[in-house]
């Protein structure tokens, strides 16, 4: 794989010995399976995954003159798991889905079960974490209050998964301007004069740098409507993050919208975005979404021990300058902005060397944690900086020498031994990691 941090300089400092090193290159290895230290395993396990995501929304549909629920799903290919198929040569997944929907009578109106079937080559297989399946499902249902109940099963692990959610649906008929919900657009690009959108069904902004709102205002009238609306971004305890205003010529009948939203303000958290009638301030629509760090291990609450992380990849001016902001805004803000610019491949949804630098942190702490993290520690330093070793030596304690080990990293041509001085599985370098040239460590 190729390199995924180039030219990054950084001064850091060992806390037991005060050892400075400079680095500049983060080689990035594909992590193969884990090779286990004479530790023992105290993961620092992080939050459950999501199986999968739904957004239902509702539009209207003059047509049939009835309202139309769409329920949007999205499954990571990561999630599920892949059988080789032996006649093809591909990798094949299985799963059922059903999707109940009970009105609030407690009636069952639609209870519909799909089975789909996907189909990969070994070469998608290494990128199923940019992957997903999209799924959308139609129905026409009555003004009301319903319940949506959606189950998944991976059908080569059994594993099963229940999501649910409250749908309201208005009666369109009966107001002269009406607005669909609101659907979260991540990418937005026209194909033989059509719009061609993929919807952000997690509601995560996480990477983005563009968010588009798409969504659709009907005029039941016969004649064109000017109408003005504002918009505007809210957080916790109702804090507004962004606003503006919105001037539409509205057209008898159905028209439809997109509209960009400003993201560089809005950092870790929770918001909601709400359209109002800027006559009367009624709320026309509204929409939840988050902006949360996918890939981190822990909790994204604890900023400063996200900060204090970055001492294996940044400068110490970008680390001053994170932990010396003046407001815990602002502190989220350029620790974002940090990872936006060592974004390898920025205009994907996905930071690639963050989710590999976190996913290091983690099996750091997984191997090497005792009575401090294990991204601190010398091996948990080394194996974030190198990756993993080409080969591990294990010496156990025997009456005349102290255990210790000697990692190898053969297209580096480097060598790393660590000794268990204490006894108490605390491994430490025996030669300190010095940049022999003053510009780089070399590989």
């Amino acid at each position: 794989m190729k390199h995924l941090l180039q030219n990054c300089p950084n001064v850091y400092q060992t806390g037991r010995r005060g050892i400075f090193i400079l680095v500049t290159l983060l080689q990035i290895l594909l992590l193969t399976a884990p090779a286990n230290s004479q530790l023992k395993d105290k993961s620092i396990k992080s939050g459950e995954k999501d199986f999968f995501f739904v957004d239902p929304i509702v539009f209207y549909n003059r047509e049939e003159l009835k309202p139309r629920l769409d329920v949007y799903i999205e499954i990571p290919l990561d999630n599920l798991q892949f059988k080789k198929n032996y006649d093809t040569k591909n990798y094949d997944a299985s799963i059922n889905f059903n999707i109940k929907i009970t009105n609030s009578f407690n009636e069952i109106v639609s209870n519909e079960n799909v089975s789909d079937y996907i189909t990969t080559t070994k070469a998608q297989q290494k990128r199923l974490d940019e992957t997903a399946k999209f799924i959308v499902k139609e129905f026409y249902l009555n003004p009301g209050s319903y319940k949506l109940e959606i189950t998944l099963n991976d059908i080569n692990t059994k594993i099963e998964k229940l999501k649910t959610a409250n749908v309201t649906i208005d009666d369109y008929s009966q107001k002269d301007i009406s607005f669909s919900d609101i659907m979260l657009v991540s990418k937005l690009k026209e194909e033989s004069g059509k719009k061609v959108i993929t919807p952000l069904v997690d509601k995560n902004i996480d990477n983005l740098k563009e968010l588009f709102l798409f969504f659709e205002v009907y005029n039941s009238g016969n004649q064109d409507v000017v109408n003005n609306f504002t918009y505007r971004v809210t957080g916790a305890n109702e804090k507004i993050y962004e606003k503006g205003n919105y001037t539409f010529t509205l057209l008898p009948g159905t028209n439809k919208f997109f509209e960009k939203i400003p993201l560089k303000n809005l950092v870790f958290g929770n918001y909601k975005i709400e359209i109002n009638d800027n006559t009367s301030g009624l709320l026309l629509a509204e929409k939840e979404f988050s902006n949360k760090l996918t890939g981190f291990p822990g909790n994204t609450k604890d900023l400063g021990s996200l900060v204090d992380q970055l001492l294996y990849i940044a400068t110490g001016e970008e680390l001053s300058k994170i932990k010396d902001a003046s407001t815990p805004e602002l502190k989220e803000k350029y620790f974002i902005e940090f990872w936006r610019s060592k974004d390898p491949s920025p205009n994907t949804s996905k930071n690639e060397l963050m989710r590999e630098y976190s996913q290091r942190i983690k099996i750091a702490n997984e191997r090497y944690s005792h009575y401090v993290d294990g991204w601190k520690t010398d091996m948990g330093m080394v194996f974030i900086i190198f990756g993993e070793p080409g080969n591990i030596q294990r010496y156990p304690f025997s009456e005349n020498t102290k255990p210790y080990e000697i990692w190898d990293y053969y297209n580096d041509n480097r060598q790393f031994v660590f000794v268990d001085d204490t006894g108490f599985g605390d491994y430490k370098l025996t030669t300190p990691i010095w940049d022999e040239s003053q510009t780089r460590i070399k590989y």
